[in-house]
């Protein structure tokens, strides 16, 4: 069993009754996602795994009755969880830009977080998913500031 959240329901990705009922929801997620971040279709299809241009119109023309592939419903997954991290981390203004400004992470090698998800295809949607998981996890661990201490008056 390959149990993913989709929004805020869990997909069971081997059941196909679970991945037809995910898919609209997913897939009007994923749209609203890529207008975020400025993501054109063709780069969109790349995020989805390289899907034709003619899938992918005929997907967007009719969200509603959509069945995605498990493994599209996983980078979906990936993609809204990143968001989620993003926003989390830095609020929802940045979230929507942090794809497409520079990182000096390692990992990046010098192209923008979107550039290297496009480049590297699951593996690289799964790596930044757990980069921020993991910078948000340190954040939460940091103890809070300590208040201004005024001196004993004496």
């Amino acid at each position: 069993m390959k149990i993913v959240w989709v929004g805020r329901q869990q997909v069971d990705l081997h059941s196909p009754a679970d991945c037809a009922r995910a898919s609209p929801a997913a897939l009007q997620a994923f749209v609203r996602l890529c207008a975020a971040w400025g993501v054109p279709a063709s780069e969109a299809r790349t995020l989805l795994g390289r899907i034709a241009p003619e899938e992918f119109a005929r997907l967007c023309a009719n969200p509603a009755t959509a069945v995605l592939a498990a493994s599209v419903l996983k980078r979906i997954s990936c993609l809204l969880s990143i968001w989620r991290e993003l926003s989390l981390l830095y609020g929802p203004t940045v979230a929507d830009e942090w794809v497409r400004l520079p990182n000096t992470h390692p990992m990046f090698s010098r192209v923008t977080p979107l550039t290297y998800m496009l480049i590297g295809g699951a593996q690289a949607l799964m790596n930044v998913q757990r980069l921020l998981v993991r910078r948000r996890r340190a954040a939460a661990e940091q103890p809070p500031p300590l208040p201004n201490a005024q001196p004993p008056s004496g």
